[in-house]
């Protein structure tokens, strides 16, 4: 199969691709849910972030993305930087059980979905390229086999 590629696109075109395929790929029928689920990743990540940190982070994003971010920088003070993937997975399971309309059956989906999240940024907006993620997060998720990505 021959996919296109990121960079013969712009970075508003590919935040769009990048949402219509992180809900493909999770199989999430709601756009709300989705967006909301790529919002709880955000957030966590900027969580972590000093504020010099979570402006590059807003700046680097295009159109969708960089809105969720933005919202997120003024909501958030800096906890503890995410150390290992499991954390992160943690975190975002434990929010969406809070949330009214959850999207996760068990914490391996809520795995399945922060993998898919980071690796689409990573291929559509090269986040792995940023020290945003400390590396045992990074070498995690390129540790996990990929499902016909």
């Amino acid at each position: 199969m021959v996919t296109a590629s990121s960079e013969n696109y712009s970075p508003e075109e590919n935040s769009v691709i990048f949402f219509r395929h992180v809900k493909r790929d999770l199989g999430i029928p709601s756009t709300k849910q989705m967006v909301r689920l790529v919002d709880t990743v955000l957030s966590r990540i900027q969580s972590g972030l000093n504020e010099e940190q979570s402006q590059q982070l807003v700046s680097i994003l295009p159109g969708p993305l960089q809105l969720l971010a933005a919202k997120n920088r003024k909501n958030e003070q800096v906890t503890r930087p995410i150390a290992h993937l499991d954390e992160l997975v943690e975190d975002v399971y434990q929010e969406d059980r809070k949330s009214g309309s959850r999207v996760f059956k068990t914490e391996v989906h809520a795995l399945n979905a922060v993998v898919v999240i980071l690796r689409k940024l990573d291929k559509y907006l090269n986040l792995f390229s940023y020290n945003f993620l400390r590396f045992p997060v990074v070498h995690g998720l390129k540790q996990i086999p990929l499902e016909g990505n």
